[in-house]
């Protein structure tokens, strides 16, 4: 079998395997081959086999003739393959973990960071009706909260509405600069509870994709073009992913993956989907943006503290509600995303991916987005990012940037 098919074939059954351990494969989508479908590759097989498989192929990527594809799949392989030893049962402290999968080494962020992070709040909110920051964060997050039947209720109104305008934005801000066709065939919503995140883009394939929202979770009503600009991004990256394939039959960009140094791209572009867009929000924009590094930064600690300082749950939410200013029960919920397990027991995959959203943006997509806005090269940074998709993973980043 070529390269090309034992690697998809492979994925596969390692998602099979992940899906088995935690309840989520890590195969995030799918539009390659139906013989090799998740659907069809049905097979768990156990981890000494898949470790096994996983040594083969990355000897036999060695000889990939392109650069950037060859460091992108042995990249994910190696990534994959701490995946596996962790949950067949390694001991493999948290720390480890990460930097194994994402090249991330966590550590908290120093209580004088917190304090400047909070300054910065803390200015943004004079205007807002309270005594002190809290009380004027809490105030302004009770006024402007969605969530619940209200949620369900815009998903089909106004979020249907915004997304078109996000779309149209696309077309205007980004599509404009790549010189091809695009294939969009757009995104619908649904109503999701009982998950770990807020909002998840399920890409389906033939260019289309269903974006899920949390209604059990609280949104701010001036936050949310943001998060629906976050999820439209994952849409448009997997539409060129899937146009790559098709044009080229490259079988390793067929299959969305979870927990390679590609999420750390994938996350770091869906939060700029904003500055891509030129879009701003037309009230609290320094608020918004401030809050958002905060509370970012917050949950990193809290992913350290539950994983490394092994912190009970109501200790995270209390540090997540005085120092981020969320309120206890959504600090409360928040926490799954990053414990150490799901309800069930098992394993949960998300605990090292927290990471991949802040350091995406931070290190990688957004410092290169700007220095192409200074030096007039936004066609070029668009044009690979989304023509050439090994250019999305941070072990490619640096080198198919490099002339921007």
């Amino acid at each position: 079998m070529a390269l090309g098919e034992d690697y998809l074939k492979l994925l596969v059954q390692i998602g099979n395997f992940t899906k088995e351990a935690t309840g989520i494969s890590i195969v995030d989508a799918y539009f390659g081959p139906k013989s090799l479908s998740p659907e069809r590759v049905k097979q768990v097989l156990p981890s000494e086999k898949l470790l096994a498989n996983l040594e083969r192929l990355i000897d036999r990527a060695k000889e990939i003739n392109g650069k950037l594809e060859r460091t992108v799949t042995t990249s994910d392989l190696q990534s994959l393959k701490v995946v596996v030893r962790w949950l067949a049962g390694d001991n493999i402290p948290y720390v480890q973990l990460v930097k194994g999968i994402f090249g991330i080494t966590p550590s908290k962020f120093s209580q004088a960071e917190i304090r400047r992070a909070q300054q910065r709040v803390e200015d943004a909110s004079t205007d807002l009706p309270g005594s002190d920051v809290s009380e004027k964060i809490a105030r302004w997050r009770e006024e402007s909260k969605i969530s619940g039947e209200a949620l369900k209720k815009m998903i089909n109104t106004e979020i249907v509405q915004r997304t078109k305008e996000i779309e149209e934005l696309f077309e205007k801000q980004v599509f404009k600069h790549l010189g091809v066709k695009v294939k969009n065939r757009g995104v619908i919503y649904r109503a999701a509870s009982g998950e770990p995140w807020g909002a998840y883009n399920y890409y389906q394939g033939n260019y289309a994709s269903v974006n899920a929202i949390n209604v059990d979770r609280t949104f701010n009503k001036h936050r949310l073009v943001g998060i629906l600009c976050h999820e439209y991004e994952h849409h448009i990256a997997n539409v060129f992913a899937e146009r790559y394939y098709r044009k080229t039959k490259a079988l390793d960009m067929s299959v969305a993956l979870l927990h390679t140094k590609r999420s750390i791209i994938s996350e770091g572009t869906a939060d700029c989907a904003r500055e891509f867009l030129n879009w701003s929000p037309a009230e609290y924009g320094e608020l918004l943006e401030s809050l958002g590094t905060l509370q970012n930064m917050i949950f990193l600690n809290t992913a350290y503290m539950l994983n490394v300082e092994s912190v009970d749950d109501e200790k995270a939410a209390g540090y997540i509600l005085s120092e981020g200013f969320v309120p206890i029960e959504e600090a409360r919920k928040s926490l799954r995303f990053s414990k150490p397990a799901n309800p069930d027991g098992k394993p949960n995959l998300f605990k090292p991916y927290v990471y991949t959203y802040y350091f995406g943006r931070k290190d990688y997509v957004l410092p290169t987005f700007q220095k192409a806005q200074q030096k007039g090269k936004v066609k070029e940074f668009f044009r690979i990012l989304y023509l050439n998709p090994y250019s999305r993973s941070s072990s490619t980043w640096k080198t198919a940037f490099s002339k921007i």
